[in-house]
């Protein structure tokens, strides 16, 4: 009876547990020993989560089999309260990520509801403890030739994503919640990469690579490894580091570096065309056109195109100095995900 207690008392909740960072979240909690109930969709697959139970030779059955799984989503609030009526502590890591103008209706009421239903029925539910998986695309954007960090403040100055956007209200809900007694940790990961599937979210960045990406920006941004996005969160958790957020970046490149490296893993060509501001137009000019005629997703948008011609860098010295924390570096990141791309002939 006491350990049926004492297993009820550390359970937690997890949303967005078939994705990357919550395939290898829910992989670093149940091996921890935690006592796991995860929210998914009637629509979720688990390939992503047994590529992730690969990597850690985890078996993906014994996993499954020990966490509750519950069918839902973020957007259904009765049901939210039902599912937390004894949970702990939460990680919240279900969001629609996508650049594409299409959506913007849908990305800002997921994301942005959806975490406000999380918090609302945490507070209603005594949960004690709330991670947030937010992103850097919440952040502000520094002048040029500074780093982004937690103080940077963000703009509504028209040129931001709906996914920008979407993160950067999802947060103010999350921070209402805060001030509404929940105790709350934020991290803003940059790009996250690492082991998984090469055909989804971010990780076509690897499929882009291995063909080898001709074209190339001078964009800079932040990326950092999957397995940091979790250590980092779960430490936070576990000290009680709340009412803060903090920025995961291993290493601010270009994309010409990051394709460079991921082609030379490949035995790829690395990219040697400057795509210039007029032809990544044109080119997403073109793509959404081909979209709306043909009914089918463009595969380069005008959001896009902003994205990738903001050069930013980001100072990840707030959780260093929090946690003595040590970041992947990005080229062993690089390694390990070719790597198991490769051994696993994915």
């Amino acid at each position: 009876m006491n350990d049926m207690k004492l297993q009820i008392h550390n359970r937690v909740f997890l949303t967005g547990a078939t994705g990357l960072v919550g395939g290898h979240l829910i992989v670093r909690l149940h091996q921890s020993g935690k006592n796991i109930r995860a929210l998914v969709r009637s629509t979720s697959t688990f390939d992503q989560l047994r590529l992730i139970c690969l990597f850690y030779h985890q078996s993906f059955e014994e996993l499954y089999n020990s966490v509750e799984w519950v069918y839902g989503n973020t957007l259904d609030f009765v049901g939210l309260c039902e599912q937390l009526l004894d949970v702990e502590e939460v990680y919240h890591c279900a969001a629609i990520v996508s650049f594409n103008s299409r959506n913007r209706k849908e990305l800002l009421q997921t994301n942005i509801q959806g975490t406000s239903n999380m918090v609302d029925a945490s507070l209603k539910c005594g949960v004690k403890r709330f991670c947030f998986i937010s992103s850097i695309g919440a952040l502000g954007n520094a002048e040029k030739g500074e780093f982004i960090n937690e103080k940077t403040p963000w703009k509504n100055d028209g040129k931001a994503s709906a996914y920008s956007e979407s993160k950067f209200r999802s947060e103010l809900q999350a921070w209402r919640g805060y001030n509404e007694g929940l105790k709350l940790v934020i991290v803003n990961p940059g790009v996250i990469l690492g082991p998984g599937s090469p055909n989804k979210g971010s990780l076509l960045l690897f499929q882009a690579g291995r063909k080898g990406m001709p074209f190339y920006t001078k964009a800079t941004t932040g990326y950092v490894d999957v397995r940091d996005v979790c250590r980092a969160a779960t430490e936070l958790m576990e000290k009680e580091i709340f009412g803060k957020h903090f920025i995961l970046v291993s290493d601010s490149i270009d994309n010409r570096e990051l394709f460079s490296r991921i082609a030379a893993e490949f035995n790829a060509r690395p990219p040697r065309f400057e795509a210039g501001k007029t032809l990544l137009h044109l080119a997403a000019f073109l793509s959404e056109t081909y979209g709306f005629l043909t009914g089918k997703m463009p595969q380069l948008t005008r959001e896009t195109v902003m994205s990738v011609q903001k050069p930013q860098k980001y100072s990840s010295q707030l959780i260093q100095k929090t946690l003595n924390f040590d970041f992947i570096p990005l080229l062993e990141t690089i390694q390990d995900t070719c790597t198991f791309i490769k051994d696993n002939k994915l």
